[in-house]
């Protein structure tokens, strides 16, 4: 039993480590290239005011002209005293994110109240309205104070705002959208301190944490705010040859492991990457993406402040992606001899077998095609020696009439002459006579008696025609069946293609029964006038009925082509004239 126990346990914790290694290889996958809404809402009361040209100089213009690309759309959305939209824009130019930057210019955070309540309610209806095509991030930036102005129904019992926004949260946790939430200002503002603020009511409904606004880290406020990755450039590289390292700091804000893929590095339309590079970033975690870059060869010597454009798989919105590279060019390792991997070697070996069995090949034939001649140099003298030529022992009946087989003839040769083998360059001149003609392989193939060939007799080609379908189809409805074959009839793939009207496959077969052709209906429902096979088919209509009631006929008959039918006509009409 302690056995049994610990084998289960063991068992278990394969199962667990296995399960934990999927979770973790999906969890580093990479990051989705699909467009999305990018919906922010701001806060632009009173409150916001000494922060509110930090959060649109390095949130909102970073979102709209490194982190978006076309296919994207923004949607910005105010709240004060009331909800406001103040752009909705469709990500297709560079122009067109600037011109939606220059309107945000002129937003200014100036509000006297602030109605937490609606503006919840808004955002979820805006966005509840938009096209279902990609998938909706939202981003609140707002210290969750909830000040209506008078008269508001929202100006309620702190319970009874707390369960109004908790409903609206919750609404829009239920829609599967990606939130964010921004609290700015970090600490209440003069005037707030006994305020209640409920972003923490919001971001439990939602299931998400809560960004403070730090005042001295502005240059990270997208990628703590949305988790989009964030990119170094390297610092000045130094003297680099034509193939060199150059090393991207990633940095993932994400709280799961992303995998980083760069595709290509361009400046000047000249591509600079030698291959493919992937890196895999921990959660909220760093790595270096080491890059291999080869310049042309034509690159001049010098310093160089180049510029150049990332590419990366699966666009994961990393920032930025122009940049330069500083660096002095050396002219060393204009000409690199390439790694030979395993694969090279491999290749190399079998190219070297191919060749030399080609070689061994080539002299093999060149042996066997210079020792025909002189076999036919042996016979000669053998012949003029007095020997039995070949041919007339072959030809010639013995034992009772019968043929020597070539055994015998070979028996008999020897008898008479042996010939030896004889090097060519050992026959002298002459031995040969000025009239004699070598025998060659063409011509021995044409003294050797052939038996006549007698071809085959193949059935018939059979046609079939369905009435008003286009039997001009080449030979898709002809077809020879063989004795004791058979052929199927029907739609899609029967050998017999019935295509005027949809039929299902096999609703008959033609067999070839020693010569007489016997169709079979395989769906008797179709063929209501037939109760069985039906014998002697050809030059016979056949009607049947399709799947939708419409009555139509198959006719087979003997195959005969388009240029007879012609001639016959022709022959038809020269008769008649005659």
């Amino acid at each position: 039993m302690m056995h049994a126990s610990r084998g289960g346990r063991g068992r278990s914790r394969l199962l667990l480590i296995g399960l934990a290694v999927v979770l973790l290889a999906g969890g580093a996958a990479s990051v989705s290239a699909a467009n999305i809404d990018l919906v922010v809402m701001i806060d632009t009361s009173e409150s916001m005011f000494p922060y509110f040209d930090d959060v649109t100089n390095y949130l909102i213009q970073d979102l709209l002209t490194a982190k978006l690309h076309a296919g994207d759309t923004f949607h910005l959305l105010s709240f004060s005293s009331t909800p406001e939209l103040e752009i909705s824009l469709a990500i297709n130019s560079e122009s067109a994110a600037q011109q939606a930057f220059g309107r945000i210019l002129l937003l200014h955070a100036l509000g006297r109240y602030t109605d937490l309540v609606a503006a919840l309610q808004f955002l979820g209806s805006y966005v509840k309205e938009l096209p279902e095509t990609n998938p909706k991030q939202i981003i609140l930036i707002t210290d969750g104070v909830n000040d209506p102005p008078p008269g508001s129904p929202n100006k309620a019992d702190p319970a009874v705002v707390q369960a109004a926004i908790v409903n609206a949260a919750s609404a829009m946790r239920r829609e599967g959208w990606t939130f964010n939430i921004l609290k700015v200002p970090p600490q209440p503002a003069p005037g707030e301190e006994g305020e209640k603020s409920y972003l923490a009511d919001i971001a439990q409904a939602l299931g998400v944490t809560i960004v403070p606004y730090k005042v001295n880290d502005s240059g990270n406020l997208t990628g703590r705010t949305t988790g989009f990755p964030d990119l170094s450039f390297p610092p000045a590289l130094g003297k680099v040859g034509t193939v060199f390292t150059a090393p991207f700091h990633i940095k993932n804000w994400k709280t799961e492991p992303i995998i980083v893929k760069l595709s290509s590095i361009q400046s000047d339309g000249v591509e600079l990457l030698q291959q493919h590079v992937s890196v895999p970033v921990p959660a909220t975690g760093e790595a270096i993406l080491n890059a291999t870059i080869r310049l042309p060869l034509s690159y001049p010597k010098g310093d160089h402040q180049a510029s150049i454009q990332l590419l990366f798989d699966d666009d994961p919105r990393i920032s930025p992606t122009s940049g330069t590279l500083s660096f002095t060019y050396t002219g060393k390792g204009g000409l690199p001899i390439p790694r030979l991997t395993f694969l090279y070697v491999l290749y190399i070996i079998l190219g070297l077998g191919v060749i030399y069995l080609l070689i061994r090949l080539f002299l093999y034939m060149r042996n066997k095609l210079s020792e025909a001649p002189i076999t036919g140099i042996a016979r000669g003298q053998a012949m003029r020696a007095g020997a039995v030529p070949v041919s007339a022992l072959v030809s010639a009946p013995a034992h009772g009439g019968r043929k020597l087989s070539s055994a015998g003839v070979r028996a008999q040769a020897s008898a008479t002459h042996t010939p030896k083998r004889i090097s060519l360059m050992s026959v002298p001149s002459s031995t040969i006579s000025p009239d004699h003609v070598r025998p060659t392989v063409a011509s021995i193939r044409r003294a050797i008696p052939r038996q006549p060939m007698q071809q085959a007799e193949l059935p018939p080609l059979i046609e079939m025609r369905v009435d008003l379908q286009n039997h001009r189809v080449g030979f898709r409805n002809v077809h020879r069946i063989s004795s004791g074959s058979a052929r199927t009839v029907g739609g899609r793939f029967s050998s017999y293609l019935v295509f005027l009207v949809q039929v299902p496959a096999g609703i008959g077969e033609i067999r070839n029964a020693d010569g007489k052709y016997v169709f079979t209906p395989l769906r008797p429902e179709m063929f209501p006038a037939l109760s069985g096979p039906l014998d002697d088919c050809l030059e016979t209509d056949i009607p049947f009925v399709g799947p939708k009631g419409r009555e139509m006929v198959l006719h087979f008959r003997q195959w005969v082509s388009p240029l007879e039918e012609i001639n016959k006509l022709m022959r038809q009409a020269r008769s008649s004239d005659g």
